[in-house]
């Protein structure tokens, strides 16, 4: 069987429907089965009437089996949309639940009843061993925060694969003989959601072997770039290093500027923010002056008086080569020190 997992959608109004639809896209190119939803696929429980409507409309359109279990933004205690789902969608009940897949696989499942919660889901828990069983849940693993699941928990449970929404990082391990996959958000939403995020196919053999693969449906990407603005010696250098940097479509990124430049670079974030609209984070480390370098009974200041001699008796024709030459002895006589 292939399933396509995803987990945390988050959807809050209409204009997340669209990422929806994109899932369910992904779902019907790649053939799958059913589509597993983690946890969180609303943003609160009480989604608008035209999000509902265009929510019941994508689920029944597609048709095939989907099984959601509720997390903690959308539980099942005070999320009455749960009822209207078409009869192509089962949501899990609070309760550890199993549902027959076929003659070959098991799927178990449950949900959130209210938005905070310290149960142990797969306390005393396990499978027959002669089950091919999947898990579907929305737990913090490792964590103590909401559902908690405990390695040692998941690695005797006797599970195949344990499909885990609420963390928004994904990642995917092996739990003795269980394989966790956490989907992780399926769209970056902010800056605390940076990088790419996927959904997941699943493909589950008779024999119970497990073929995890990644797809990109997320039509936004949030991505930090660090510049090292080390020895720029003005505001059109730090700016045309920092320009180097062009998104690519759909790409929101973020510049930290790094290293010890010889200016002051507050300048040129500030022109590069008005030029481009992007925000700039300041991480450099101040790099001594000139005069204070100059002054240092050291092989640096020795370098440095010599060269600003050199510099001050050269013509204009001569300067900016001594500069360059400058600049690289610093940053050759830093690297030696590292």
């Amino acid at each position: 069987m292939r399933f396509l997992a995803t987990a945390d959608l988050h959807l809050s109004d209409k204009n997340d429907l669209p990422l929806l639809e994109r899932i369910l896209g992904c779902a019907q190119k790649q053939n799958c089965d059913a589509l597993l939803i983690g946890g969180d696929l609303m943003n609160s429980p009480f989604p608008t009437p035209e999000t509902e409507s265009g929510m019941i409309a994508l689920l029944s359109a597609w048709g095939k089996p989907i099984f959601i279990v509720a997390g903690n933004h959308d539980p099942l205690a005070v999320t009455a949309l749960y009822q209207k789902f078409p009869s192509n969608v089962t949501v899990f009940p609070e309760g550890m639940t199993a549902y027959t897949l076929d003659e070959n696989f098991r799927l178990y499942g449950y949900s959130a009843l209210r938005e905070q919660s310290k149960r142990r889901p797969l306390e005393n828990f396990s499978v027959p061993a002669d089950e091919i069983a999947l898990l579907l849940g929305h737990s913090h693993f490792e964590g103590t925060d909401f559902q908690p699941v405990r390695p040692e928990e998941l690695a005797a449970s006797g599970l195949k694969l344990a499909i885990l929404g609420h963390i928004h990082k994904g990642e995917q391990r092996l739990i003795g003989a269980t394989r966790l996959l956490v989907p992780g958000i399926p769209e970056g939403r902010g800056w605390d959601e940076t990088g790419e995020k996927f959904v997941y196919t699943v493909d589950i053999s008779p024999d119970g072997a497990v073929v995890i693969e990644p797809h990109s449906v997320a039509e936004r990407l949030y991505r930090q770039v660090r510049v090292d603005l080390t020895d720029c010696a003005d505001t059109n250098e730090m700016l045309s290093r920092m320009e180097n940097f062009q998104p690519e479509a759909n790409t929101e990124i973020r510049l930290i500027l790094t290293g010890t430049p010889l200016e002051n670079p507050d300048i040129a974030a500030r022109l590069y923010t008005e030029k481009y609209g992007r925000e700039v984070i300041n991480e450099t480390e101040p790099a001594l002056s000139m005069e204070m370098l100059m002054k240092q009974n050291t092989l640096q200041g020795h370098f440095v008086r010599k060269a600003m001699e050199d510099i001050t008796k050269a013509s204009p024709e001569e300067k900016p080569a001594l500069e360059d030459a400058l600049k690289l002895g610093l940053r050759a006589l830093k690297e030696a020190r590292l």
